[in-house]
């Protein structure tokens, strides 16, 4: 129940909801009260529920559609900004079900972006492989992943429709991932991208870029990757260098 005091109303409001959210009251996809409902159940004004309505829309877990009222979100798909795992590893380990919608693979000449990462000549044939991901049956990624030639011959070789590539590399072929160079950039979904993510063309996507080593530091993979903005997000802790003796802290084990 709301209270008067030092807390401001449209924050008690807005922990209320929250917590409704959290302990399954109101699910993804399911409508929000009306504007009115909530202000007649609560006792508030028009303004302090706007105001607790959109302090949620900003923090992701509401969303609001013009003429059709406002609707819990899905839940985001956390990623970790420091760990190099593969998109089912991590998917799994955070409790959603990833699979496959569609695949092709093919080999292609290396334009100067591939032969730059994957320190081949350019033009040289490299083994491409495109993925449209989902997580619990819903598309949330288009991953391209293009392989050094040696590891293609054998990638070529394997099941490869359904399943986590780095599980492939490390358990079936033997090749131990030991590190990676990650980009992350905002990008935009074109027409053949959008259709792809079933996003309007236009939308804004996470593009993220791994240039992934092995153990002796040679070059196995580079993916390029398009993750819908609005299923995903990216986390991890920082610190500050500024304690004595405090040493900076390595995230890759090569530059580029």
């Amino acid at each position: 129940m709301i209270q008067p005091g030092r807390t401001p109303l449209h924050i008690q409001l807005a922990d209320i909801i929250r917590s409704q959210i959290e302990s399954g009251v109101f699910n993804p996809g399911d409508q929000l009260p009306t504007e009115m409902e909530l202000m007649k159940q609560h006792e508030l004004s028009s303004s302090t529920v706007r105001q607790a309505v959109l302090t949620l829309v900003g923090e992701g877990l509401l969303y609001r559609r013009a003429g059709k009222g406002t609707f819990v979100a899905k839940r985001h798909i956390g990623r970790d900004l420091l760990t190099f795992s593969g998109f089912s590893e991590e998917a799994i380990a955070r409790g959603f079900r990833p699979g496959t919608r569609h695949m092709t693979a093919h080999w292609r000449p290396a334009d100067a972006v591939l032969a730059t990462a994957l320190n081949v000549p350019t033009n040289e044939s490299i083994f491409t492989i495109e993925r449209v991901r989902t997580i619990d049956d819903e598309v949330v990624a288009v991953e391209t992943v293009s392989f050094v030639p040696a590891i293609g011959r054998l990638m070529e070789k394997l099941d490869l429709a359904d399943t986590s590539f780095t599980e492939l590399l490390e358990q079936q072929l033997g090749v131990p991932l030991a590190r990676a160079k990650q980009e992350i950039r905002a990008g935009i979904a074109r027409a053949k991208l959008a259709k792809a993510l079933d996003v309007s063309s236009g939308t804004r996507v996470l593009q993220i870029d791994r240039t992934a080593f092995d153990a002796a530091d040679r070059v196995i993979y580079f993916s390029s990757s398009s993750y819908r903005a609005d299923r995903y997000i990216y986390s991890c802790w920082i610190e500050r260098n500024t304690l004595a003796g405090t040493q900076p802290r390595r995230l890759i084990g090569r530059s580029r």
